[in-house]
């Protein structure tokens, strides 16, 4: 028998649409609350999106025109390689363009960010830890920079970390950081297998 996510899944992608809580609630018959709670597991799962208007969507199997990254000849070119894959992942998943823009930090300041969309309520920055330092204690500092940085702007609904290599790093700075977050997601992206980790 499938599971409520299952039958959220099927509902959306038969109907190709992006249904809020109370529509997928009186298609399949289940109390918002419910639903809400089921599709925020998905969402976390990597199976729906749900947008800041309110409704929620499939992801698709796999991104269209979106190949893994190929190892380049040094980290900066392996780097840029690497954002531009996550620019094509995430504006896919959110169903937004994000782009290198500018995004307001507290105190008047702006920071340039490899992933904001057009209204700028969706900010997220990529992580790339090969060029920052060879210990996991310089590793772990630049990613607590950047989520001190991200979680400085208070004007997006959705402010995000993602990174592609320094799994293990990642992991043990969440087991020890993890409530320094303040609402900042943290992403992984292998290839187009997108993990949310926090």
């Amino acid at each position: 028998m499938p599971t409520l996510g299952d039958r959220i899944v099927e509902h959306l992608t038969a109907n190709g649409a992006s249904l809020d809580d109370g529509e997928l609630a009186q298609a399949l018959g289940v109390d918002r609350p419910v639903i809400a709670d089921a599709c925020r597991q998905l969402e976390a799962q990597g199976r729906v999106v749900r947008n800041l208007a309110g409704g929620t969507r499939t992801v698709a199997a796999r991104t269209v025109a979106a190949a893994a990254p190929r190892p380049a000849a040094g980290p900066a070119a392996r780097q840029a390689i690497f954002a531009a894959h996550a620019r094509r992942v995430l504006s896919a998943r959110w169903g937004t363009t994000l782009q290198l823009r500018n995004a307001p930090l507290a105190g008047g300041t702006a920071h340039a960010f490899e992933l904001v969309s057009g209204n700028g309520r969706i900010v997220g920055d990529v992580v790339w830890l090969a060029d920052r330092g060879h210990t996991a204690e310089s590793k772990s500092a630049a990613i607590s920079e950047a989520v001190l940085i991200v979680a400085h702007v208070h004007t997006a609904d959705r402010r995000f970390l993602v990174f592609g290599e320094e799994w293990d790093i990642v992991n043990r700075w969440l087991a020890r950081f993890r409530p320094l977050l303040d609402d900042v997601e943290l992403w992984f992206l292998d290839g187009d297998q997108l993990e949310r980790l926090a």
